[in-house]
């Protein structure tokens, strides 16, 4: 194949041409190389065979049919068949035998369905059945969208019997809280979690059905919907299922989760990507055989769950996710456990060396990175991409291939999607500079027309030596090998290969300095301290993980050795669920590189299930003597608690009541709105610190001269959300926020601070203000105070931002919750 004087070499040509056919990328096109003709391959096979080691010689010829047998009483290591590339199997338990396929003589073949066979209303869960709604079927023209494309000739459609056909509410009601089967004909279970109509959606409260009525916007919205339901089963399916005038809204199954009594029930859970609302007359009650895999079980006994020998993980608060082996068991759902530890502490260095790499990268929005290098962002945005170029009726990529919008990828190390749009990192912005440095005609060519969406080779260069430069951009775009950059999801986030291996090597130092384990004996464990393998999928599906988290592999089944700890480098949601990407302390033969970020065999991409998050714990099974030793705090009512100057929360011994509150100025609106003194209602001349500004002193406040800051009244009266800072009397505060002088304080849409004033002693102003009888009164010339107009003047400028500025004398008195200020 590589041998330039071998006789077939024609049949594999370094160099190939490629047949564009219109298509975008290379990977699409049509590789023009020759057939290859047997007469002239076996001869020349043949020519060489002599060069063949028996071993080799062997290889090539057919074998005898083995059976590989799982026997527990064989322990023995076996060697490796390529070493230094496939490890050797240190505990091989299985039995090789000569397996003979068995013959058909005197048999009968049958022809169709075996005896017992479950068809329709009898089929298995996952096997998908018309038959579980009662239908009618015709040949018509209905215009089935196929390929984006309605179908011109018969299609064969589907008619549903609608049991809620003007609109029967009292029977949709019923599955209130049941389970039932979504998406026919693919049925799925679910939890029926609310009912819907045009104008009510109903949901259980205390076992009664509450209806809620909808809101214009909600009305309309609950239209569309219907209509999209109905035009998707009849356009995307040729199932006509009616007018949908009730709308079923469902969590669906997520798993069997296990109470810490050992029991399996069924959760249920909106999980993202996977419809929750569905026309009711498309909805199936129940179903013959459901799916096995998901019945409820109730719990075992301790001494079946977890005999004598068994094996399962810590979960207790000390040696969290070690391995264990049970000895002896005891009353009340309690077992003696051998447990396995090491004799140092494992330091958290995946985060540490994760946060030390997310600090060192730097990443660039793409304006700034166009500013840089004197591009226009949508030729920045055009090159970061996939560019298409035509010559001669051929496309030509001569992008970098990045970023991707459409299908929703980013470069691994190169780019990301931020928040105000695409980033870009070093590395990428160097690679840029070197393209423009290489073909400076090309981005020139470019830069003229920037809106361009077709170009031809002859945009950039003279039509005499354009198509060789084109080809000159293409071979350097292959030394850099663009296409072999990872391209993963938008949200996806993973390490570089640079940081992996600065894990793998922090790995292989913490194992070479502990390899000494230890067993300990601990005593009267409950059963929720254990972690069964078998059970793991169950228990652990609701973990959450972040990068550089360190875990063990708890499953008892899948590619990965029990009890393996790992690091966490990458993270992609799917549908259905989180994966990680682990690179393992250990080599193991199922092992992968994770697309060349980590030494080989020490990868695997794993769901979340499978893995024990060690250190993000969330499932410590707390004992008693640790639970004693760490009570958990009762937080104090908030009426018996204020703040200090700092913020913190202090209880409120000590405080002096306040004295009665002079004359109400104003409205009483005013007050409780914090105006003071002020020019109007909306906006007019606050205070600063709203309604704790001194008699006197005015200021030119925002909405109403509430402040932004923290304050101890809601903005429409109602509870406290937090107390005030007890403020000492007759001491003076400096300007501004935390003794800045000259600090402006910013408000919500007032106008400036017209006083930094220091604090007054003597008479204070309080919130707790009895409303006066002409509450709701208008004066004639506006409320807000003195020179009122109407609903108040408008606010000048910007306003303060709370009480950051420590001005104003402030009472002291706490106030309850839910008492009027």
């Amino acid at each position: 194949m590589t041998d330039e004087k071998s006789p077939i070499i024609d049949f594999y040509p370094r160099d190939f041409e490629l047949d564009m056919n219109g298509k975008k990328m290379e990977w699409e096109a049509v590789v023009k190389i020759p057939f290859i003709d047997e007469t002239r391959l076996i001869p020349a096979m043949r020519s060489v065979e002599h060069r063949l080691t028996e071993r080799e010689k062997e290889r090539n010829s057919f074998g005898i049919t083995l059976k590989f047998s799982y026997s527990p009483s064989v322990d023995e290591l076996y060697p490796s068949s390529m070493p230094g590339i496939f490890p050797d199997i240190p505990h091989c338990r299985c039995v090789l035998n000569v397996f003979e396929l068995p013959t058909l003589d005197g048999l009968d073949i049958i022809v169709g369905l075996c005896e017992g066979a479950g068809v329709g209303l009898e089929s298995l869960a996952g096997f998908p059945s018309l038959k579980v709604l009662k239908h009618t079927a015709s040949l018509e023209f209905h215009g089935v969208n196929v390929f984006q494309q309605d179908s011109r000739n018969e299609s064969m459609v589907l008619r549903l019997e609608n049991a809620y056909e003007g609109g029967k509410l009292e029977a949709a009601k019923k599955k209130l809280g049941k389970k039932v089967f979504v998406g026919y004909p693919f049925l799925q279970e679910a939890k029926v979690t609310a009912i819907s109509d045009e104008l009510f959606k109903y949901q259980l409260s205390d076992g009664q059905i509450m209806p809620i009525p909808h809101g214009p916007y909600e009305i309309e919205a609950w239209k569309k919907k219907a209509e999209r339901m109905e035009n998707a089963y009849s356009k995307r399916m040729g199932i006509v299922i009616g007018p949908v005038e009730v709308v079923v809204h469902t969590s669906i199954l997520k798993g069997l989760k296990r109470t810490e009594d050992g029991a399996m029930v069924k959760e249920y859970a909106v999980i993202p990507g996977i419809e929750t609302d569905y026309a009711a007359q498309a909805v199936v009650d129940e179903v013959v055989n459901e799916d096995t895999r998901f019945i409820e079980k109730e719990p075992l006994p301790i001494t079946e769950e977890f005999p004598e020998g068994s094996r399962a993980f810590f979960l207790g608060e000390f040696n969290f996710g070690r391995p264990l082996e049970v000895f002896r068991h005891h009353p009340e759902n309690k077992v003696d456990i051998w447990i396995y530890i090491m004799k140092g502490k494992e330091p958290d260095f995946g985060q540490q060396i994760a946060l030390k790499a997310e600090q060192t990268t730097r990443y660039l929005p793409s304006y700034t990175v166009a500013r840089q290098l004197g591009l226009n962002p949508l030729v920045l945005s055009k090159i970061t991409s996939s560019f298409s170029v035509t010559v001669d009726d051929q496309r030509c990529n001569l992008g970098l291939n990045l970023k991707f919008e459409a299908k929703k990828l980013k470069v691994l190390g190169y780019s990301r999607r931020g928040d105000s749009g695409w980033e870009f990192s070093e590395k990428a912005i160097d690679l840029l500079r070197e393209y423009m440095a290489k073909f400076p005609a090309f981005f020139k060519g470019v830069m003229r027309n920037p809106h361009g969406d077709i170009y031809t080779d002859t945009d950039f260069f003279d039509p005499s030596e354009s198509k060789a430069r084109v080809k000159e951009i293409i071979d350097w775009l292959k030394t850099i090998q663009t296409r072999s950059f990872e391209k993963v999801p938008l949200e996806a986030q993973q390490l570089e290969p640079e940081v992996v291996k600065e894990i793998e090597q922090a790995a292989d130092a913490y194992l070479a300095a502990n390899q000494e384990g230890d067993f300990k004996r601990i005593y009267n464990v409950p059963r929720r301290a254990l972690l069964k393998p078998s059970d793991a999928e169950h228990m652990l599906q609701n973990q959450w993980f972040a990068i550089g988290d360190r875990v063990v592999y708890v499953q008892d089944s899948g590619k990965v050795p029990i009890a393996t700890r790992g690091t966490v480098v990458g993270l992609t949601r799917t549908s259905r669920a989180m994966l990680l990407d682990v690179v393992f302390d250990a080599t193991f033969m199922s092992g992968t590189t994770l697309s060349e970020r980590c030494s080989p065999f020490r990868g695997m991409t794993v769901p979340t299930s499978s893995v024990l998050n060690l250190t993000n714990r969330q499932l410590i099974a707390f004992s008693k003597a640790s639970a004693e030793k760490n009570p958990t705090p009762v937080p104090e009512p908030i009426s018996a608690l204020a703040s200090n100057s700092n913020g913190r929360i202090l209880p409120t011994e000590g405080l002096k009541p306040a004295q009665a509150p002079g004359q109400l100025m104003g409205s009483f609106s005013s007050a409780v709105q914090g105006g003071g003194n002020s020019r109007g209602g909306r906006g007019g001349r606050g205070n600063r610190s709203g309604n704790h500004t001194p008699d006197g002193v005015s200021g030119r406040g925002g909405h109403g001269g509430s402040p932004r800051g923290p304050t101890n009244m809601t903005m429409r009266g109602g509870p406290p959300v937090i107390m005030q800072r007890p403020q000492q009397h007759n001491q003076p505060q400096p300007n501004g926020s935390n003794g800045q002088p000259g600090f402006q304080h910013r408000g919500q849409q007032g106008g400036k601070d017209e006083q930094d004033g220091q604090p007054q002693a003597g008479r204070g102003t309080y919130n707790n203000v009895p409303p006066p009888a002409a509450l709701n009164a208008r004066g004639g010339g506006g409320g807000g105070g003195p020179r009122g107009r109407g609903r108040g003047g408008r606010g000048r400028g910007r306003g303060d931002r709370g009480d950051r500025g420590n001005a104003g004398n402030r009472s002291t008195m706490p106030v309850p919750v839910g008492e009027p200020q």
